[in-house]
């Protein structure tokens, strides 16, 4: 399905220009951007579907975007590099990207590849979306929203939050959400859990400090509740 967005965060100015042409006529809105810095803004910003990472940019290193990008979102992320190694592959694989093309490459057959990813994306999503007043929760690609801006989640935070959405009105104790956000070998406790509630609490709700959705229940574990 056209009309998908797509960013290209490249530093080569002949290549960022094929890639971009490329996008546009299969009908991709696209977004270009040659720096780590001017790519993380622009995911902030415009928040693609699909993602045409470099990994030698002029300021940083695109495995490490990646891993910031995936703090944040669940885009399609498809590494276009000169790095060709089996390591440097798996490193792509490893931060969380779904792709790794090597340069020089065809035009046509990475847009194929393109269609072919966001086409599976597109297939298996149900966008349920839960609205809690100011509050808009998309559950298939795990965004949330606040006051129609996004919010930036950092991995643990997320994790909790949707699994207590997943129990909605349900008490979870301490030990479930731990052990779900950090395993059962995990060395997280009670206070590093507290320590997430409490940032996750300041980005979602209006007063933190009264919080109206994620609700402690003393001396158990944690609440996320939808009563008024």
């Amino acid at each position: 399905m056209a009309g998908e967005k797509i960013l290209i965060i490249e530093d080569d100015e002949d290549i960022i220009e094929v890639l971009a042409l490329s996008m546009k006529s299969a009908n991709y809105k696209v977004w270009q951007a040659m720096t780590f810095r001017e790519g993380w803004n622009a995911v902030s910003q415009y928040l693609p579907d699909l993602i045409l990472l470099d990994v030698n940019l002029p300021d940083g290193n695109g495995f490490q975007l990646a891993e910031k990008i995936r703090e944040i979102s669940d885009a399609i992320i498809i590494f276009v590099t000169v790095n060709h190694l089996i390591d440097e592959k798996l490193q792509g694989f490893e931060v969380g990207a779904d792709d790794y093309v090597t340069k020089p490459f065809i035009p046509k057959e990475l847009v194929a590849r393109v269609q072919a990813h966001l086409k599976r994306r597109g297939a298996t999503a149900s966008q349920q979306i839960l609205k809690f007043d100011q509050l808009e929760i998309h559950i298939d690609d795990k965004m949330v929203y606040k006051d129609g801006q996004l919010v930036n989640l950092f991995t643990k935070e997320r994790q909790l939050l949707f699994y207590l959405i997943e129990n909605l009105n349900k008490v979870l104790s301490v030990e479930q959400l731990i052990n779900h956000a950090w395993g059962f070998d995990g060395t997280a406790d009670g206070k590093t859990l507290s320590v997430h509630m409490s940032t996750l609490r300041r980005k979602i709700e209006e007063n933190p400090s009264q919080p109206k959705y994620i609700q402690t229940v003393r001396g158990f574990g944690y609440v996320f509740s939808k009563r008024d």
